[in-house]
């Protein structure tokens, strides 16, 4: 009897394994939150100068008296250590200077996660125990002793931590500190005798010492200028990052909220919840719904909720089927879902792009179409559980197989001009194959080469190139960096006759360095050889074709398309002139 009830046990938990296994496995809809009684607010960015030493940023407490250092001698006879310490909350790499009363920096050095030691700070109490105030620590081992003997004839000196970037900006600076003798040792302290007045400035204006900026979009900045009467001032230049709150449920008790977001995450990477690359997960008190979310160069900015009805609950959510895609060239598909027993979902009914038709038992077939090109959509389905009416939704991002690219290509030394003309097509199943290695790999394009200028000692012929396209990884086309392979075929036309060579070529697909981000957004390298040709009066005996291309958007499908190539051909018989011949091209490139 004991043998049945554990067969039976054990059975009974396969099958619950199973269950949870498949489930893990359907791709689920989304209660997107500001559809579903939850109200996102804007972000804002909030400050308060508590006073002549301590400085309020969102969840961030500082307190200028930790901007400090202190001078020791070194393991090494005759040199020093430097051990610095700062508020970690908004700057922990970067650069450090000291800097002398002149402004002048006597030393500098760079601040990197390896070499910056975190501690947590003095816990806060009453209504700042919720801000964190860890304490940065950073040691100079080797110092000069000259450097430290200059250091006791300046009447103060301070030391800043800064970091800039394409749209960040923080500087944080201590007060003025000086060198003192004390029981033989030296000891660094505040120069008090001077008072500054204590002030904010935002974008340039003075404000009062408590305020919040509200940021609705990417496009307004906040240029925070604060220094205290102690001489410790801060700058900051900011704007918030988007985020997508794609999910929003109760927790089984009722006193959590579930959230699932993409975009900018928390600051608080202990409560967060990695669930890709992109999505993150936290849960928030139902009764204080706020979260501190990182801005450029990771500055708080305060992100608030507000209730206006009731949530849904995970276990009424709808799911499609594991086979369902979330990328495609198609304007139409099909899934097909399950919904939890007791939960009706419908398609809405001001919305003709989408139809519904129920199947056996929970299950159901949903069509969508009309999708739009080159964007990621999210497409609903009415929810009702537990009495409630709800919205789920489920992401699509279509792209754009085709491309037709316009332009002229110049070619010295021979002084030759070519007009180009090339199209593009990329598959999504290659031969109609739903495979791994077919999936959005494959492509084709051609490309017409016609001379527009004639000199005599060089060959007058035009190109027409055939090739097959391979990326490594599947992806869309100046979307998704990649390299590939190619297989070209190209024709090599003369006034009356004509070559076909064959060979193998390579491309890398990839977005610009940091200094090149100005001038293009995508980057391409191409490279095609020829080893031979057939043809009756005329071949090539061998060439290549190597090209450096950049791509730089000015709209949504629109790219000027630019960069420089080499090229080298060879024939039999042998042509009057066979250089080496250096391309300059430029022209348009259109995605649809």
């Amino acid at each position: 009897m004991t043998k049945c009830l554990l067969a039976l046990l054990c059975l009974l938990t396969a099958f619950s394994s199973l269950a949870q296994t498949r489930t893990s496995k359907l791709k689920p809809l989304y209660f997107q939150a500001d559809k579903n009684n939850l109200q996102v607010l804007p972000q804002r960015f909030e400050y308060t100068l508590i006073d002549e030493d301590r400085l309020k940023i969102g969840d961030i407490l500082i307190d200028t008296t930790q901007i400090t250092f202190q001078i020791e001698p070194s393991t090494q006879k005759g040199l020093y250590r430097i051990r610095f310490t700062w508020p970690a909350g908004l700057v922990n790499e970067g650069e450090l200077s000291v800097k002398n009363n002149s402004g002048k920096a006597i030393f500098t050095t760079v601040l990197t996660k390896e070499n910056v030691t975190i501690t947590d700070g003095t816990p806060a109490t009453g209504e700042d125990e919720h801000l964190r105030s860890q304490v940065a620590t950073f040691s100079a081992d080797e110092v000069e002793a000259s450097l430290v003997d200059d250091m006791k004839y300046f009447p103060f000196m301070s030391f800043c931590i800064y970091r800039e970037s394409e749209e960040t900006r923080i500087y944080m600076c201590s007060k003025e500190l000086y060198l003192s003798s004390q029981q033989g040792q030296m000891v660094v302290k505040t120069r008090s005798s001077t008072k500054k007045a204590a002030q904010v400035e935002i974008n340039g204006k003075i404000v009062g010492n408590q305020g919040i900026i509200y940021l609705n979009d990417r496009s307004e900045n906040v240029a925070f200028k604060a220094q205290t009467q102690t001489g410790a001032f801060f700058e900051i230049e900011t704007r918030k990052k988007d985020v997508d709150f794609k999910d929003a449920v109760v927790s089984d008790d009722g006193s959590r909220i579930i959230l699932t977001a993409s975009g900018a995450e928390p600051v608080d990477e202990k409560k967060v919840k990695k669930l890709s690359e992109t999505d993150w997960q936290v849960s928030l008190s139902k009764n204080r719904p706020v979260l501190y979310l990182k801005g450029d160069g990771d500055i708080p900015m305060r992100q608030e909720f507000y209730m206006r009805g009731e949530l849904p609950k995970a276990k009424n959510r709808p799911y499609l089927s594991q086979k369902s895609v979330s990328r495609t060239y198609a304007s139409k598909l099909s899934f097909t879902g399950i919904s939890p027993e007791g939960v009706q979902v419908r398609a809405p009914e001001n919305d003709g792009t989408s139809q519904l038709e129920p199947l056996k038992k929970n299950q159901f077939q949903w069509t969508v179409s009309g999708i739009p090109a080159g964007v990621e959509t999210r497409r609903y389905l009415n929810v009702q559980a537990d009495g409630q009416n709800f919205v789920a939704g489920y992401d699509v991002f279509r792209g754009q197989p085709f491309g037709l690219g316009v332009g002229a290509s110049y070619q010295t030394p021979s002084g030759i001009a070519f007009g180009a003309l090339e199209f593009q097509w990329w598959f999504e199943n290659f031969l109609m194959i739903n495979a791994d290695w077919s999936r959005f790999k494959w492509g084709l394009s051609v490309e017409r080469l016609q001379h527009f200028t004639e000199k005599d000692e060089v060959a007058k012929v035009d190109f027409t190139t055939l090739e097959l396209k391979w990326r490594a990884h599947e992806g869309f086309n100046l979307i998704d960096a990649t390299w590939g392979l190619t297989l070209p075929l190209q024709m090599v036309q003369g006034e009356n006759a004509s070559a076909t060579a064959y060979g193998l070529g390579a491309f890398w697909l990839k977005k610009p360095g940091r200094w090149m981000k100005p001038f293009m957004h995508w980057t391409e390298y191409k490279l095609q050889y020829f080893a031979g040709s057939s043809g009756s009066d005329f071949k090539v005996s061998s060439a290549y074709n190597l090209k450096a291309l950049a791509y730089w958007q000015f709209s949504s499908d629109w790219y000027l398309r630019y960069g420089l190539g080499l090229s080298d051909y060879k024939y039999d018989p042998a042509a009057a002139k066979e250089e080496m011949q250096i391309d300059v091209d430029a022209g348009l490139f259109w995605k649809f």
